[in-house]
């Protein structure tokens, strides 16, 4: 509880509703949603102030706090369960989240599918299941193929937010981890693709929270990240972008 009174009481005191929004936003689509704020505010003069972190977090800071402008979650799951508690009233869909496995570079494991993350002596980390949406979604994905139990085993840390999880790749700490495929650095990283027919493919909306005190203002900013505008921020940093027929069977 301390900690959601830290990330977010900064932002809620500095927020004015005449010219600036916030938006709870989940920590694994950082970069366009900044890139995004800086054009909004180019072309509106509102500025978009942030709460990053796990879905389910913010979903929590919300419910605490019963303030702010939109919400923007990892996938529907969350957004749906804002909807029933009366909190979000209009979404946009705007890209999707695509798992795959990423290994330290070389992939010296030699990991080629979700099942060989079971394999004994495998060091995997994971995205907590009760948090972000990356951890909801990788034991769905792992359940469905009847491998979590073995892959909890081999579960050495689990992390709040997805962006977390790079870090242990990135220092041979683990010999995989499941994140986004839009957070793949091929610098730094190995990437194993999931195929469509097995992988959680995730829808990401937005939606305008009910207590928004400059409902105008918080659509505009809805429909400005969910514009071609917007959408084309999100293909830059490597998401696909809402509707594509590929993903749109799985989602």
């Amino acid at each position: 509880m301390i900690g959601l009174i830290l990330a977010v009481s900064p932002l809620i005191s500095g927020c004015d509703a005449q010219d600036s929004l916030l938006v709870y936003c989940g920590a694994g689509m950082r970069e366009p949603m900044e890139e995004i704020a800086d054009l909004f505010f180019e072309e509106e003069g509102i500025e978009i102030q942030y709460s990053f972190g796990g879905s389910a977090q913010l979903l929590s800071q919300i419910e605490l706090y019963q303030t702010g402008d939109l919400y923007m979650p990892g996938a529907r799951s969350y957004i749906e369960s804002a909807i029933e508690k009366g909190f979000v009233d209009e979404t946009r869909d705007v890209v999707y989240h695509v798992p795959c496995i990423i290994t330290p570079k070389g992939n010296p494991t030699g990991i080629d599918s979700l099942e060989d993350l079971a394999e004994p002596g495998m060091r995997v980390v994971l995205g907590e299941p009760t948090g972000p949406a990356i951890g909801k979604n990788s034991k769905t994905m792992l359940e469905r193929l009847g491998v979590w139990e073995e892959v909890k085993k081999n579960v050495v840390a689990s992390s709040a937010t997805v962006n977390e999880l790079l870090v242990y790749i990135s220092m041979d700490q683990a010999d995989a981890a499941i994140i986004w495929d839009d957070l793949y650095n091929p610098d730094s990283m190995d990437k194993v693709e999931i195929p469509v027919e097995v992988n959680g493919i995730k829808v990401v909306p937005i939606g305008n929270l009910v207590f928004s005190e400059d409902e105008e203002t918080a659509r505009a900013f809805m429909n400005f990240v969910a514009s071609e505008e917007g959408k084309a921020v999100f293909a830059d940093h490597g998401f696909a972008v809402y509707p594509d027929p590929l993903y749109e069977a799985t989602s």
